[in-house]
């Protein structure tokens, strides 16, 4: 194949992979949603709708299985198509990293179950600072699903959208500290809740840094473009 065949085609895969990665971001939306979701129903838990909170994890489960499916799909498509274009691991490195917020989002469900199994109550500030969070997180991942769109035909653009992804995980990351600080003085006498409150934050939290850690993948991916063109 000639080098201009081999641009157009390089080009396509890029195209294709950043349509997959955006797709990847919208799964995680759906996710952070659900999780909204638990925690608002959580937050006015009576015996009624202890099963509701089951429910809707069964769905954040369902999306995260389509999460899942739609990585392979990715890896899949960049390995077949590595002779192509010169940015696939970049492209592998944030599939990966999106991969394991996924994960990361699922274990966050998972233990708002097992606190609706064993009884663990915490009070309205952390419900409240658990949705503050959430959307923190939306808005985190919405400047990084910006960026990848714009990736391709605003380089620019995708730098300043990535700006605020990191911005946002400052912000995160101070409001995490003191977060902590509060459940470690109110929740010190009530072991089970510290413990499930502390795991519940730093999954949220390391959410927040995988958002980031993509970001700097994509500014790294955008810089050597930069210098290539």
């Amino acid at each position: 194949m000639s080098l201009e065949g081999i641009g157009a085609e390089g080009a396509l895969v890029e195209l294709t992979a950043t349509e997959h990665l955006v797709n990847l971001c919208r799964i995680i939306r759906d996710e952070l949603e659900m999780l909204k979701s638990i925690v608002q129903v959580y937050s006015e838990l009576n015996s009624e709708k202890k099963h509701v909170i089951t429910d809707i994890y069964s769905k954040v489960r369902s999306i995260k299985e389509r999460g899942e499916s739609q990585k392979v799909l990715i890896m899949e498509y960049l390995v077949k198509s590595s002779e192509m274009a010169t940015s696939t691991r970049s492209y592998i490195e944030v599939t990966r990293i999106l991969d394991r917020i996924v994960q990361h989002l699922d274990s966050v469900g998972y233990r708002f179950v097992l606190m609706i199994e064993n009884g663990v109550l915490i009070g309205k500030e952390a419900v409240s600072d658990f949705t503050r969070f959430i959307n923190m997180l939306k808005e985190q991942l919405d400047f990084l699903e910006a960026s990848i769109d714009k990736l391709r035909v605003s380089p620019k653009k995708a730098l300043e959208l990535l700006s605020r992804v990191f911005t946002i995980e400052e912000e995160i990351d101070e409001k995490f500290r003191r977060a902590l600080f509060e459940i470690y003085s109110k929740y010190a006498g009530y072991v089970s809740a510290l413990l499930i409150l502390k795991d519940i934050y730093e999954h949220l939290e390391e959410v927040s840094d995988f958002l980031k850690s993509a970001g700097e993948e994509l500014r790294y991916l955008i810089l050597v473009k930069s210098a290539m063109a």
